[in-house]
């Protein structure tokens, strides 16, 4: 399934769960928000939606490293002298020319996820530290691996309940739940336009559902 798929059936399930609870008009456009986002989540090792919406931009990056090479050329041309002023322009050179090669979106989500990882710390907020950790790993998962599992859903409705002790709105635990699940249950093979499913329980079972 699409992303806009995804975005939309995770915000059903957002109004599911508010509609089950009984929450006040605020707090259910909430619920909607989120689990559309969540929806998106289990997307995040694949070129997806959610994964450009939240990395950092590489542009930034590309353009940083590149000031820092003409600074080192400049320093090396000026201060060095002999092999060190080579090296020193040589790698001045490289920073110029090689991050518009390498530097790709995956690089950026996983440093998107350390950022998050670092501010969770800075924060002491259990949520943010395992949200962290769960963009991190993604970004160097091949696509539908441990993010469309059982243990991916385990994992982020794990993020939900300290969300939700966070923030002390019932609910948001549920909502991470469903809207994950609604993710995996889309993905699968048996529905139709699928040519290939999830292996929901792996790394344990390798067949696909």
């Amino acid at each position: 399934m699409d992303g806009k798929t995804h975005f939309i059936v995770g915000g059903l399930a957002g109004i599911g769960v508010a509609k089950y609870i009984g929450v006040d008009l605020q707090t259910a456009v909430s619920f909607t928000l989120l689990g559309g986002c969540v929806g998106l989540v289990p997307d995040l090792d694949v070129k997806g939606t959610l994964s450009k919406r939240i990395s950092l931009n590489k542009k930034w990056l590309i353009l940083f490293l590149g000031l820092f090479g003409l600074l080192l050329i400049a320093y090396s041309f000026d201060k060095s002298s002999g092999i060190e002023r080579w090296l020193g322009m040589a790698a001045g050179i490289a920073l110029l020319s090689m991050p518009s090669i390498f530097v790709k979106q995956k690089m950026m989500l996983m440093l998107t996820g350390l950022t998050v990882l670092l501010a969770g710390i800075a924060q002491q907020s259990t949520w943010l530290i395992m949200l962290g950790i769960y963009i991190s790993v993604a970004s160097r998962l091949p696509h539908r691996s441990l993010t469309h599992s059982l243990i991916g859903l385990a994992y982020f409705g794990a993020i939900g309940y300290y969300l939700e002790q966070d923030l002390q709105i019932a609910g948001l635990m549920l909502v991470c739940i469903m809207s994950y699940a609604s993710h995996l249950i889309l993905d699968m093979k048996w529905l139709p336009g699928n040519r290939r499913g999830i292996k929901l329980f792996q790394p344990f079972l390798k067949k696909e559902c």
